[in-house]
């Protein structure tokens, strides 16, 4: 249902004596409903309500319903204001079961707050009572819900189907790693670009300098190799094979990459050992953590090396400001 500032007041709700006379009180020639933010007529003082005029005058370009030559807004006249705030009005949402009669002065805001307004749920599409909403909103099966920690919309009919604990975990946990996967290739581009530009003599002989952690340190593997001899390394480094979190099958990333399906990990578990097979959905609440762990140790590392390579830079700008002497 909609309020009194789209429909208008009528004269039925308003609450008084018999005696009462409610003929000055209405929007002359337009609504016939009792005023409603009222303005007048400058010319014939005549007062309409603020939305009906706005509408007639889209129709009728300055022109007054009473005929005036032209019409120019003033504000309602005191009188009329005293008069309309002594009216009672009752609330429009009494067919929902409210009992209101509220003052003039105070209706709108009332119906802002009235608990008996009725609110689309955007999971069933039923009309809830507002002060009803919350409690519905909690029970009702088809509302739309969005998990603060992964992110994940589901129903919550469907709670158990699309949102369990190890699906929430697991979310979490692939997000993690896309996080860190596109920090590693903003890094790898930063470096290509830095590659593409000419390498000043010096600074391939710093560089030969330079002691640089093997990428599979997280992994394991403590060797911290010389800049030119790194890759090498890294093409034969014992902790290139990574233990899946779950099966702990150990893995290549090297080209041709074999795919490692969630079927298969847990073929593989019940293989190697059907009774344990239960607690290995424990290490999947341990994955994130671990996750996480990764996560900053690889931030150092790409911490350290953009820490390096700022003061390469700076030394390329000294070498240059010294040849240029």
């Amino acid at each position: 249902m909609t309020s009194t500032n789209d429909i208008g007041l009528a004269t039925e709700r308003v609450q008084c004596s018999t005696t009462t006379d409610l003929n000055d009180l209405v929007c002359s020639t337009i609504c016939e409903n009792i005023l409603w933010k009222p303005v007048a007529c400058q010319q014939c003082e005549t007062h309409f309500c603020s939305m009906c005029i706005r509408q007639w005058l889209n129709k009728n370009s300055n022109q007054c319903p009473m005929r005036c030559d032209k019409f120019i807004e003033r504000s309602c006249s005191k009188f009329i204001a005293k008069r309309l705030a002594q009216l009672q009005i009752i609330c429009i949402y009494q067919p929902n079961g409210c009992n209101e009669v509220i003052p003039y002065e105070a209706l709108e805001k009332h119906e802002t707050m009235c608990g008996y307004q009725l609110i689309k749920c955007t999971g069933c599409l039923s009309e809830i009572l507002k002060k009803d909403f919350s409690e519905h909103q909690l029970q009702c099966p088809l509302t739309v819900t969005t998990c603060t920690d992964c992110k994940i919309v589901y129903k919550q009919n469907d709670v158990f189907k699309h949102h369990s604990d190890v699906i929430c975990l697991r979310e979490q946990l692939r997000q993690l790693r896309q996080e860190s996967q596109h920090e590693i290739q903003q890094l790898k581009e930063q470096i290509r670009q830095e590659q593409k530009a000419p390498v000043p003599s010096h600074i391939i002989t710093d560089l030969a300098k330079l002691r640089v952690h093997c990428a599979y340190a997280p992994n394991g593997c403590r060797v911290i190799s010389f800049y030119y001899d790194l890759e090498q390394h890294e093409k034969t480094c014992e902790f290139e094979m990574i233990p899946c979190k779950l099966c702990q099958l150990p893995l290549s990333r090297r080209l041709p990459i074999v795919e490692h399906t969630r079927r298969a990990c847990f073929e593989y578990m019940l293989n190697k050992n059907p009774a344990g097979i239960q607690q290995q959905f424990m290490i999947l609440f341990n994955a994130v953590d671990e996750a996480k762990a990764d996560n900053h140790r690889l931030q150092s590392t790409i911490n350290d090396i953009k820490t390096q390579l700022n003061k390469l830079n700076s030394i390329c700008l000294k070498n240059s400001k010294t040849n240029s002497k």
